[in-house]
């Protein structure tokens, strides 16, 4: 009867532990982008071969320089649907639509490379120069 108890004991202890919402990136929630739930809003820091894809249809920094075959990670932490799309002859593949997450991008040339957000037209502009 003794056994039984420990058993049982051990199986509530484990069966409790694996009712955690930590599948976020952030502790808690659901695996979104934050909110509720105390848990933070994600962040993003624009620099450094990251651009962010800011509130306000805007890319952060718009104007970015790395060496050539260096990537470039666009940050969405916005929560809208954004895309890049290059204009400039010889630009890498163009990223898709995403309303979040990251999507990193290899400049393998260097060169002047012009791009802007389709859905949200030239007002949402940005510019990389790859040296």
């Amino acid at each position: 009867m003794h056994i039984f108890k420990v058993v049982s004991l051990a199986s509530v202890i484990l069966i409790g532990g694996c009712g955690s919402s930590a599948t976020g990136p952030y502790g808690g929630g659901n695996g979104s982008n934050g909110g509720g739930n105390g848990t933070p809003p994600p962040t993003c820091v624009p620099g450094s071969g990251t651009v962010c894809l800011v509130s306000g249809n805007q890319f952060n920094p718009s104007q970015i320089s790395v060496a050539a075959g260096t990537s470039i990670t666009f940050n969405n932490i916005s929560g809208t649907t954004h895309n890049v799309t290059f204009t400039t002859a010889g630009a890498p593949a163009n990223v898709p639509d995403f309303a979040s997450g990251t999507k990193v991008v290899l400049f393998p040339t260097a060169g002047t490379y012009d791009y802007h957000c389709t859905i949200h037209g030239l007002s949402m502009s940005g510019v990389v120069v790859v040296q």
